[in-house]
């Protein structure tokens, strides 16, 4: 059985067009954009533009995080211009957008004195590797493959240079500070034990059955025959064409809070009580129907990277409220070539057609 977690969130769609930057082409230093006073200098921005271009995996894994977050509902910009050494503007908005908004969050750290230590960064570090497994296995599941991009997060990182390493992980470390704070709880381990202890049944341990069939109408049926008496193993081996827990009566065992699907498996019986069996649940175009066999405490020793994630989560909404108010009052500017920064503190609007100074032979 596989199925894809739902995700919260989504990436802005970013509209393409058909003007270009052109990488290293301009003689005139100056910041690809500046924020509440912090530059983003313009060699640092083409080198990592340069860094993208050449890394196969990385340029994989934020396709599929765009594609992923917004439920497919938009890509990633192309990155090549139509020129030699030139890139389209909407990749590099795309970017530019990201480092703003990181250096927005460290800001918003700074000014509820959130501390980036060295414990912070190699947690950071963890969870950014987390995160992008997290996506990866989402395509993954989405498309049906085994595996996309690279076989997991620490991959994707260990093929990037270590300066932009460093600067996603001190962002990923911010963001994580942020959160927490917005949760009203610390990231060490007595403060992710009090909120375990407040939250112990969002950790239990699920032991899970399943009935996989080709149509809703299926589904149906079959529920009204297990409601109305019928042994739900004796259904699963009977009608599920899911062959491997069809053997097993519908088993597909028992997922504790650290696993992959956890969260999935959690949102798709909630409410459910042992032995009671689920609505049909559209599943990549098959239907399941569900049943808890058993749910088991879990120990905090065991569920600690589980507990830390809640912690997060728990933060999101407050926290994007938080970050909200400060880009709205931020002090933004962006150099023309790529367009310009929204008043309203959404984005950068690409501009409609590259400067005159800016059309410049990238080979002179």
């Amino acid at each position: 059985m596989r199925r894809s977690p739902l995700l919260l969130g989504a990436l802005a769609v970013v509209v393409a067009t058909a003007t270009v930057v052109v990488v290293g082409a301009f003689s005139v230093p100056s910041p690809a954009a500046t924020v509440n006073g912090v530059s983003i200098s313009r060699s640092d921005l083409n080198a990592q533009l340069n860094t993208i271009a050449e890394n196969p995996a990385f340029g994989c894994y934020l396709d599929a995080s765009v594609a992923v977050r917004s439920s497919n509902l938009a890509s990633l910009p192309q990155m090549s211009g139509s020129g030699t050494g030139t890139f389209n503007t909407a990749f590099v908005d795309f970017w530019l957008e990201q480092q703003i908004n990181n250096l927005l969050v460290e800001q918003l750290a700074a000014h509820q004195n959130l501390r980036i230590d060295a414990g912070s960064l190699g947690a950071g570090r963890d969870d950014l590797a987390g995160s992008i497994s997290s996506v990866l296995a989402n395509a993954a599941a989405s498309s049906g493959q085994g595996a996309v991009c690279a076989p997991d997060g620490a991959s994707v990182i260990s093929t990037l240079p270590a300066g932009l390493t460093n600067q996603l992980v001190r962002a990923q470390a911010a963001g994580d500070l942020v959160l927490s704070h917005a949760a009203g709880y610390g990231l060490n381990t007595p403060e992710l034990s009090r909120f375990f202890d407040g939250h112990r049944d969002q950790f239990d341990t699920i032991c899970l059955s399943v009935i996989q069939v080709a149509t809703e109408s299926s589904a149906t049926s079959l529920r009204a025959a297990i409601v109305g008496g019928e042994s739900f193993a004796a259904a699963a081996k009977a009608n599920s064409t899911d062959t491997a827990s069809a053997a097993n009566g519908g088993a597909v065992g028992c997922y504790s809070a650290t696993d992959s699907a956890y969260t999935t498996v959690r949102a798709d019986v909630k409410g459910l009580s042992v032995g009671e069996v689920s609505q049909p649940v559209a599943n990549n175009g098959s239907y399941l129907l569900l049943m808890v066999t058993s749910t088991q405490p879990a120990v905090f020793d065991a569920v600690v990277p589980a507990v830390r994630q809640a912690v997060l989560a728990a933060g999101s909404t407050k926290a994007a409220s938080e970050l909200s108010r400060l880009t709205k009052s931020a002090s933004v500017s962006v150099d023309p070539r790529y367009g310009r920064w929204s008043g309203s503190g959404v984005g950068i609007h690409p501009p409609t057609s590259p400067r005159a100074a800016d059309i410049l032979n990238p080979a002179a």
